[in-house]
C-alpha cells in the first residue's frame, strides 16, 4: 500500500517562499471551508490560487469545499495519536513501535515524529465537492474516514461516488495538483508528496512551525 513513509529520502527541500505567504481560505472566492475537523482557514497562497483557477474545470453546480489546509505540528501529532489508538484496536496482534504497524498508520497519518505531513507545509488541502446549495456530493466515504474505501481506487463504492472522485480529480489535476492514493480527499502541490508522485527531486514548500 503507498504510504509517506515509501519516501525516499534524502529529498531536497528547497523553500521559495520568504516570506511564507499563507492566506485565508474565504467563501468570497467561492470556495467552501467546513470546520468539522479544524478552525484554521489556512494555505499556500500558491496553491490556493491553482484551486481557484481549477473551478474553472469543474461541471456546472459543483463546487470545491476544503475541510483542512495548513496544519499546526500539535494538530498532526493529535491526528497521529487518533490513528495510533484505532489501528491498534484493529490490529492487536501488531507491536505499536514495530516499523510494519508504523507504517500500517502512516497511510493515513503522516508521522509527526519523522518526515511530517504536507499539511504542515501548507501545500496540501482535504477537499470535497457540494453542489450550489451547499449539499455534499457521494464520494464514497467520508473525509477522513480511514477505513478502506478512503482509497482512490477503492472498488466498492457507487457509480456516482466514482464519477465525483473522477471530476474532483480530473479539475485538480489539471492545475498541477496531485492526489495521495491511499485518500480520495487528500491534494498537493509543491510538497514532499508531490515531489514524489510527479517524479521531481525538488519540493519546494518545506514544513513550518508557526
Amino acid at each position: 500500500m503507498f504510504s509517506d513513509a515509501n519516501l525516499p529520502e534524502p529529498l531536497v527541500i528547497r523553500e521559495i517562499e520568504n516570506p511564507v505567504n499563507l492566506v485565508e481560505i474565504g467563501e468570497k472566492d467561492n470556495i467552501g471551508f467546513n470546520p468539522r475537523y479544524t478552525s484554521v482557514r489556512l494555505l499556500r497562497g500558491y496553491v490556493y490560487e491553482l484551486i481557484k483557477k481549477a473551478r474553472e474545470h469543474l461541471p456546472p453546480n459543483y463546487n470545491f469545499i476544503i475541510y483542512e489546509g495548513y496544519r499546526p505540528l500539535r494538530s498532526q501529532i493529535e491526528l497521529w495519536e487518533k490513528v495510533v489508538a484505532q489501528k491498534s484496536a484493529e490490529y492487536p496482534h501488531l507491536d505499536v513501535n514495530s516499523e510494519e504497524f508504523i507504517a500500517l498508520c502512516d497511510v493515513f497519518a503522516a508521522n509527526p515524529y519523522r518526515q511530517g505531513s504536507g499539511h504542515q507545509s501548507g501545500a496540501a488541502v482535504d477537499i470535497s465537492l457540494v453542489d450550489d446549495a451547499g449539499r455534499e456530493y457521494d464520494m464514497g466515504g467520508e473525509v477522513r474516514g480511514f477505513g478502506e474505501n478512503a482509497d482512490f481506487d477503492y472498488p466498492g463504492i457507487s457509480a456516482e461516488a466514482r464519477k465525483n472522485r473522477n471530476i474532483l480529480r480530473a479539475a485538480l489535476e489539471k492545475v498541477g495538483m496531485v492526489n495521495y492514493p491511499a485518500e480520495w480527499w487528500h491534494y498537493s502541490f509543491g510538497d514532499r508528496l508531490w515531489a514524489r508522485l510527479t517524479g521531481s527531486k525538488l519540493a519546494v514548500f518545506a514544513k513550518l512551525d508557526l
